[in-house]
């Protein structure tokens, strides 16, 4: 375990406000023998729990949690929804999934478990990351002025022995759209992608992605920073930025250029921001002046991206997701060895649906849905 419970601290503020053991499990709605576990040491609470815990206690997550350094402990980057904070129980949490993770890897079918190839001197450097765009999308056959599709960054997911898990998270309820764990004692990759995402963002989170993975020195706001400046140069490189610039100098009108915009986009099924990202960084490089089109943007964007389905209901034509077309869509679309990995697992190791509750972060009726289908 690389992390323990800060007990003089959580005793300090139970005698605060006159809690024992006894008052505390029923505050939190577990048996004393439990709270006496984790006050030794035999277990940990989980995140959900560490969470009430602090609201007991009126204690911060730093202050009831004391951090061990582990070497061989997981790597976690999210691809947080807008406006989302990462909190610590976040963190804990993800890295709770890598540590089941690592039980899998010994089903992985991969022969040799190599490193994918890694940038030597990773920077944010704009021509850096646009000449590291153009070795990828050449690597996959692809010229800079056309689109690069799902197809293309999958198979190089699968070059890279990246383990896709695909999930259904819902469109508002979770905190994150995509997260990315790396293993350090296994030197493997799991890359949790929701579907229920818009599908021109989603593409965008495929080649974020990638970027952390190319760039695994980076950590924290760097490597965010270049991963998502990496998915806009790989997806909308700077030939067609320059391009559209020209293009929309020559247009009168805010209107005129956020449809233009919007016309690329569709095209090369990315986001409007993506281009218009893409546009304004172009102009800072080379000194030009950036465009400026308002709010107004934003909300053709909205209203543009209204217009499609999001990832799962295209999947599976809109029809609900039984736990049968969750594994076989995520087999086929993604071609990840995940499920057959963890039905190995399962086999061999007396394990219950809360495994997989807490692995894959879902509810536990979906859990059980899912372990039925993988034990049957």
């Amino acid at each position: 375990m690389n992390k323990k419970l800060n007990t003089d601290k959580i005793y300090e503020a139970m005698e605060g406000i006159g809690l024992n053991r006894a008052g505390l499990a029923k505050k939190m709605g577990v048996s004393r023998t439990i709270v006496t576990s984790w006050f030794k040491g035999d277990k940990f609470p989980k995140p959900d729990k560490l969470l009430k815990l602090g609201v007991i206690l009126g204690l911060t997550f730093n202050e009831i949690v004391i951090k061990m350094h582990c070497v061989s402990e997981p790597v976690i980057a999210f691809r947080r929804k807008t406006n989302r904070k990462t909190k610590d129980v976040h963190i804990e949490r993800a890295k709770d999934m890598g540590r089941l993770l690592e039980l899998l890897v010994d089903f992985l079918p991969f022969e040799n478990l190599e490193h994918s190839p890694t940038l030597k001197q990773p920077s944010l450097e704009y021509q850096y990351i646009q000449k590291v765009a153009r070795k990828i999308r050449k690597d996959i056959n692809v010229s800079e002025v056309k689109p690069i599709s799902f197809d293309m960054l999958i198979e190089k997911f699968i070059e890279f022995e990246i383990v896709i898990i695909p999930v259904l998270w819902g469109n508002k309820e979770h905190h994150e759209n995509a997260l990315h764990i790396y293993l350090p004692s296994s030197k493997t990759t799991w890359v949790f992608l929701n579907l229920d995402s818009n599908i021109h963002d989603f593409k965008f989170w495929l080649a974020h992605e990638l970027g952390h993975v190319i760039a695994p020195k980076l950590k924290e706001n760097e490597a965010e920073d270049f991963a998502d400046t990496f998915a806009q140069a790989l997806l909308f490189p700077e030939s067609n930025a320059k391009k559209v610039y020209k293009v929309l100098q020559k247009l009168n009108g805010a209107r005129a250029k956020i449809n233009k915009i919007i016309d690329y986009a569709d095209k090369h099924t990315i986001s409007p921001i993506t281009v218009f990202k893409a546009i304004n960084a172009y102009a800072s490089e080379y000194g030009l002046k950036n465009i400026d089109l308002g709010n107004s943007f934003y909300a053709a964007t909205t209203k543009f991206n209204k217009k499609f389905y999001i990832v799962s209901e295209r999947l599976n034509d809109s029809n609900p997701y039984t736990a049968s077309d969750y594994i076989k869509i995520s087999k086929e679309y993604f071609e990840t060895p995940f499920f057959d990995v963890l039905k190995k697992y399962l086999s061999e190791n007396k394990k219950s649906p809360g495994f997989i509750q807490t692995l894959l972060e879902t509810s536990f009726v979906d859990a059980k849905e899912i372990y039925a289908e993988l034990t049957q």
